[in-house]
């Protein structure tokens, strides 16, 4: 399974270098899915307020990261077709700080032999795990949106 999870990274963060073909179709689905990720991260955390407090402070940084991620994003048009160019850094950012942040709940809840701390938090509900979520989804939305809007201004 781990290795699973590792392959499936490698190719996210694959993804996330070099020049990428416009594909408007391929960027709303991203969109569809980030936000109906999100609306159920939303409903579980309705239970735990705190929670839905760190969802939403990661989505309040997502937004201005994913800005600073468009201006630095380069637009081509060339005779093979439209394509983008996006910030290495922050895109493989993103997502390495979000496996590390699951890598270490899951060592820290399945890894411990003699059981789970009761302090620490369940699986969905932790804070700071939200906030990492909200802050990967407040940023690809509203990446994606950018992106779809810069394509067909020009």
């Amino acid at each position: 399974m781990t290795s699973l999870v590792v392959w499936g990274m490698y190719r996210r963060v694959r993804r996330n270098i070099g020049r990428q073909p416009l594909q408007p179709t391929r960027l709303i689905l991203r969109i569809v899915i980030f936000s109906v990720i999100s609306a159920l991260f939303v409903f579980i955390g309705l239970e735990h307020p705190k929670v839905l407090l760190g969802f939403g402070g990661g989505v309040l940084l997502g937004v201005p990261l994913a800005l600073i991620g468009l201006r630095l994003t380069c637009f081509e048009t060339t005779a093979e077709g439209r394509f983008y160019t996006p910030n290495v850094y922050i895109g493989v950012g993103l997502s390495l700080l979000l496996v590390a942040r699951l890598a270490y709940r899951m060592i820290l809840l399945y890894g411990s032999s003699s059981g789970v701390d009761p302090a620490t938090p369940g699986l969905l509900q932790s804070p700071l795990t939200f906030f990492t979520f909200g802050l990967l989804a407040g940023y690809y939305i509203v990446y994606f949106i950018g992106v779809l809007r810069r394509s067909r201004a020009g």
